[in-house]
């Protein structure tokens, strides 16, 4: 494994952690489209220089060639052949290769001293391996890069373990949801996915990519399932937020579904206004209605409310009071909190919608095509996406629903991971066709066919432990509430999950 083009070794001596921000915009696996020449490998050196490279051949003898036919084929290579051969592998998976057997680290060893790669005498392999990976200098290659693809690589075959791109240390997955105060060297943005970005919380690159291996290598993984799997509940003046999180595995892919059913106590003109704002605010740093419930947006590409403004339009525009120009906004000035609930209103595209659903027909009985419950996607990520209204208990009656479902193939070694990354023309994932995770994620024939459903669970969780009925009596109606799992803060794990589904696998 001759690496001469990392005669640059000396500047590269000193670890530098910060190379590569430690951020969910990175992966510690490189995607390459084809195996690129990352090591330049050599199996001569100069005229010049080659009395100098015989003497240092000489501090770490070649190793035996096998005089029989047995073991592998590979291992009989001569060590000039070998070492081109072994030019097509970067950094990080020439290191892996010299961890295999005695055999491939005696021959890594002998190519680094024989082209001044390493340090004279007879150094241990792995301060030999450390120095080769700081060494890492090729394009697109860095020493920290090399260095987490390297230890990403190696904590494959680890199942409870993963490597964290972030604090650049191979540690347990739940360390991003343990309190501080039990892991005081958990490092500063070894936390889990924030409330903007499009990923869900407890789905950490880390925690799937441990589920994923536990899957691949036979091991039990549906209990982890149950710590992904998670409902949240708030309600706040009037106004309820749920967001429900499933995972499921289709082949060998990683689907998840994000369902938030967003309905107000009040069904008010003023009500659908506020819908509209939390639509905007989701994809908003500093929410203009930061005492509301938020809403998560449905991937890094696209929002809700520039997805549906039309429908909001055609909800909104018949119900405002004020006289202004066309291109001015709304403001809650401009409707009513008088009671108004336009799912009583024959003809409303709300109140005809929720008739369909409940009658289970097949046919939408609306003459015009509407974006409420039609199965959309995003063009640039795996991301299917759903706005629709739900038929919800006493005292909500309805509500919006608003659902995604992400594909994420086989996490980090693949295209569709990247797509869900910080977003980047060169990560884009081109979809003609949408509507497909939807239909495998649930089990249906056509997007047509999907449904929105909320399990008996969650409706549940929104009477609250009995406040439903009395806020339908009129009782407690605006206090403020919020209902979600359990967490042990000293070990970041969910004490009360939810039982898995027959679907889940």
């Amino acid at each position: 494994m001759s690496i001469k083009r990392l005669k640059k070794h000396g500047s590269g001596s000193e670890e530098d952690s910060n190379d590569v921000a430690g951020n969910d915009d990175q992966s510690s696996i490189d995607n390459p489209a084809c195996p690129s020449l990352a090591v330049n490998l050599s199996s001569s050196s100069s005229d010049t220089d080659a009395s100098e490279s015989e003497a240092k051949h000489a501090l770490i003898p070649s190793p035996k060639r096998q005089s029989n036919q047995e073991g592998s084929p590979f291992l009989l290579l001569p060590q000039e052949l070998f070492d081109m051969i072994t030019s097509y592998l970067d950094h990080a998976h020439v290191a892996l290769l010299a961890l295999v057997n005695k055999e491939l680290m005696g021959r890594f060893m002998h190519s680094c001293v024989r082209l001044s790669l390493g340090a004279s005498g007879d150094p241990p392999p792995y301060t030999m391996l450390n120095t080769f990976i700081k060494s890492a200098a090729s394009p697109g290659m860095t020493k920290t890069k090399a260095r987490g693809t390297l230890l990403s690589l190696i904590e494959y075959d680890m199942e409870d373990v993963v490597y964290c791109y972030k604090c650049k240390k191979i540690h347990s997955p739940f360390v991003s949801f343990m309190d501080r105060a039990y892991a005081p060297r958990k490092a500063t943005r070894c936390i889990d996915w924030t409330m903007e970005h499009h990923m869900p919380s407890r789905a950490t690159r880390k925690m799937l990519r441990t589920i994923t291996k536990r899957r691949i290598h036979g091991a039990e993984y549906r209990h982890l399932l149950q710590q992904v799997n998670n409902t949240s509940t708030v309600y706040m003046k009037g106004i309820m937020a749920q967001v429900a999180l499933r995972v499921r595995y289709r082949n060998d892919e990683l689907c998840i579904r994000r369902q938030q059913v967003v309905t107000s106590i009040d069904k008010t003109a003023l009500a659908l206004w506020i819908f509209g704002q939390q639509l905007i605010d989701a994809n908003t740093v500093i929410p203009s209605t930061m005492t509301l419930p938020r809403v998560y947006v449905m991937c890094n590409h696209r929002t809700w409310y520039s997805t549906y403004m039309p429908l909001i339009k055609q909800l909104l525009q018949p119900l405002c009071t004020a006289t202004h120009a066309e291109h001015q906004g709304h403001s809650a000035a401009c409707f009513s909190s008088e009671e108004h609930d336009v799912s009583k209103q024959e003809g409303h595209i709300i109140c005809e919608r929720l008739k369909w659903l409940s009658s289970g027909a097949k046919q939408n009985p609306m003459d015009t095509p509407t974006l409420l419950g039609d199965v959309l996607g995003c063009d640039k990520c795996t991301t299917d996406y759903s706005l629709d209204v739900i038929s919800l208990p006493e005292p909500f009656n309805w509500g919006f629903v608003l659902t995604s479902w992400l594909d994420l193939g086989t996490l980090d070694f693949s295209a569709k991971w990247d797509s869900h990354r910080d977003a980047r023309p060169s990560r884009e994932y081109k979809r003609s066709a949408h509507g497909d995770i939807c239909t495998r994620f649930e089990d249906v024939e056509s997007p047509r066919d999907y449904r929105a459903q909320i399990g008996e669970l969650d409706l549940e969780r929104m009477q609250n432990y009995g406040w439903g009925q009395r806020a339908a009596d009129g009782k407690d109606r605006y206090i403020m509430w919020l209902q979600s799992h359990t967490c042990n803060p000293r070990t970041g794990w969910i004490e009360d999950p939810d039982p898995l589904e027959e679907a889940d696998c």
